[in-house]
């Protein structure tokens, strides 16, 4: 790959002749055609590779909000999405058996700066989810301006067939904590429970989120 100097008309796009210009955040480059193979049956590891991709793409896309602002500085280069889709398929999403899963203790919805949170408690009062916590005060922290980061909550249901709940941009990390409104249930449910932290000041920082276990919610 090579990248491309604009000339008097600008630079080039499209295919020409074996290579193909293209551009990717204002830059413009060069490369060769991919050689495809009509008909070749793919592998078992690619097979595998593909799904887990498409499984990846499928479920972080239900999320979006949440990336877009507590991924913004994991990945150079990349979109806040795409950054989330490489830290997951890394790290929480598993190839068994039964094809991809989410392993919810790896999954994440933000990720930047290291973890200020040394203790966490939940208590459910009245159809409402209240979060504590206890961040580390240091000199590091301080001079991230704590007060500009605030609270970022998802109740991830594992009945795919219930709904997510949570909020963005919530109380301010040193207000220490956070309620917010419980999804209603048909049927006895687990939720995972996560808490991170997204600056407002337009810096695009975060930490990385932390979790906090499973919420089990009751039918009414």
């Amino acid at each position: 790959m090579a990248r491309v100097n604009n000339g008097a008309n600008g630079a080039p796009s499209g295919k020409v002749g074996a290579v193909v210009f293209c551009k990717w955040k204002d830059i413009t480059y060069v490369r060769s055609l991919p050689k495809v193979k009509k008909g070749r049956k793919l592998s078992d590891i690619e097979n595998k590779n593909r799904s887990k991709f498409a499984f990846t793409q499928t479920f972080l896309g239900q999320f979006t909000k949440f990336f877009r602002l507590g991924f913004q500085r994991y990945k150079e280069n990349m979109t806040a999405f795409n950054a989330a889709m490489s830290y997951h398929l890394e790290h929480a999403v598993l190839l068994g058996e039964q094809g991809p899963a989410i392993n919810y203790e790896k999954f994440a919805i933000s990720r930047g700066l290291e973890n200020m949170i040394i203790s966490t408690s939940t208590e459910i009062v009245d159809d409402k989810l209240e979060i504590k916590w206890e961040p580390k005060v240091t000199k590091e922290l301080l001079n991230h301006e704590l007060i500009d980061f605030r609270t970022m909550v998802l109740l991830l249901p594992e009945d795919p067939m219930h709904t997510s709940a949570g909020l963005l941009l919530g109380n301010s990390i040193e207000q220490r904590s956070q309620i917010i409104e419980l999804p209603k249930v048909n049927s006895s449910s687990m939720f995972h429970l996560y808490l991170g932290f997204a600056a407002t000041d337009g810096s695009n920082r975060s930490m990385d989120s932390v979790y906090l276990g499973i919420v089990t919610l009751e039918k009414e």
